[in-house]
């Protein structure tokens, strides 16, 4: 009776670690179009300072998030190059609290604004929203566990051959079918707030994502070798079809 006593206590902590950590997860995901959709800082009489501040600020952020990506980092920490549940939720929570840092402590920029109608803002809402579930496209909430980390879920969206490779769906018109929408709804963000505040930071993320393609896709082949090849082969395209 004292055993199955122990067992449940020990089920129902577990169980309240997993929603603590899959609250704080799912908000830290949200929290990139988040802030895309409230609006980065900006002030016309601001320092022009600022921006380096910023660039600054961005970089701590990314440093952390690309050496954690690293085979060689995996290895040496985790002891295997290939990503496991207590890796990948330590990944997401260095992230989401050093992007949430970053949210809280930049500083606005000096620059240009526009005064767009209120019909092309709603356009740019609308818009924002289709992205967010072009981003979501044919994924699962427990892909996105699995994504995250979550306690109990089956690993995706990994480098490594643990988890599957997809290539149906939208991954089979592009290869960065998220990373598209990401950018795009950033795209959008600049219709509802049309200043360089926003326009800065569109601009930096968007960089990002398509710098970080080409380092991803030599992880992905050293992972996963022709598989990824093949892949590559029948989709040729990274992010907009007909173009690049």
């Amino acid at each position: 009776m004292k055993t199955m006593d122990v067992t449940m206590a020990t089920q129902h902590e577990n169980s309240i670690y997993r929603l603590l950590y899959k609250t704080f997860a799912y908000f830290g995901l949200f929290s990139m179009f988040g802030a895309m959709l409230y609006g980065f800082r900006y002030n016309a009489e601001a320092a022009a300072g600022s921006y380096w501040f910023n660039i600054g600020l961005y970089a701590a952020f990314l440093g952390p998030h690309l050496i954690m990506t690293r085979s060689w980092f995996k290895r040496a920490v985790w002891g295997r190059p290939y990503s496991t549940p207590r890796e990948r939720r330590f990944y997401i929570t260095v992230t989401v609290i050093t992007w949430l840092a970053l949210c809280y402590l930049h500083q606005p920029v000096p620059g240009p604004a526009l005064v767009l109608p209120e019909a092309i803002r709603f356009a740019g809402m609308v818009g924002f929203i289709f992205c967010i579930l072009m981003f979501f496209q044919g994924i699962s909430f427990d892909a996105i566990d699995g994504l995250l980390g979550v306690y109990g879920s089956v690993g995706a969206y990994s480098h490594g051959a643990e988890t599957h490779l997809f290539t149906e769906g939208p991954y089979s018109r592009v290869r960065h079918p998220m990373y598209r929408a990401a950018i795009l709804a950033g795209a959008c963000g600049l219709f509802l707030h049309p200043n360089m505040g926003q326009v800065f930071w569109t601009l930096l993320i968007g960089a990002t994502f398509i710098a970080f393609i080409p380092v991803e896709e030599a992880q992905m082949i050293a992972a996963r070798g022709d598989d990824y090849r093949r892949y590559m082969k029948a989709t040729p395209y990274r992010l907009f079809r007909g173009l690049w």
